[in-house]
């Protein structure tokens, strides 16, 4: 039984085994604020959280997601459409990874800090960059829970994007959190 991923593609199926936690992660989904200009106006977040909570119910794939983000969310809907930075090439793939990834480790810690577990780890990912910034720095190693949560809180929460590393790190990132033990 897998509890909790070691990284990013092990999601579903921990999500399908944990209740608890795939519980905690709809609730941040459904209530959690998502900022980000590719989503801005109409429907474009509740669509989006339909969207992730579909995945995370375990009824659609990634795949399947980043095709209805794209399906769902269209670029020419948009008021940022003329926008290539907001619309660069593939970016209904890195919402969907960001999002799956930002809300289901953002449900790990938040689960983790309840237990009144201090540290948590994270693993190394065979899938990962191993130039990047959560590789190098975050990678094989413990690390403190309130700071991950609070540097992941400030980018995908308040939507103050800064140089911390934190995971997901970029819109690729692979590595998740576990708990220490």
């Amino acid at each position: 039984m897998t509890q909790y991923a070691q990284d990013f593609y092990e999601i579903p199926e921990a999500i399908k085994e944990n209740s608890e936690l795939r519980k905690r992660v709809l609730e941040l989904v459904a209530n959690e604020p998502i900022p980000g200009k590719s989503i801005e106006g109409g429907n474009r977040i509740e669509s989006l959280r339909n969207i992730l909570s579909a995945f995370f119910e375990g009824e659609v794939s990634l795949q399947e997601s980043i095709q209805r983000i794209s399906e769902e969310l269209p670029r020419h809907e948009s008021q940022y459409a003329h926008n290539n930075r907001v619309f660069a090439s593939g970016w209904d793939e890195r919402l969907a990874r960001t999002q799956i990834s930002r809300f289901y480790n953002q449900a790990v810690l938040l689960t983790l800090k309840e237990h009144g577990e201090e540290e948590c780890f994270i693993p190394p990912s065979e899938h990962e960059d191993r130039d990047s910034s959560c590789t190098i720095q975050l990678a094989g190693r413990k690390t403190d829970v309130d700071s991950l949560l609070a540097r992941l809180n400030r980018a995908y929460n308040v939507g103050e994007w800064h140089d911390e590393v934190m995971i997901p790190d970029h819109p690729h990132c692979t590595h998740t959190v576990i708990p220490y033990e």
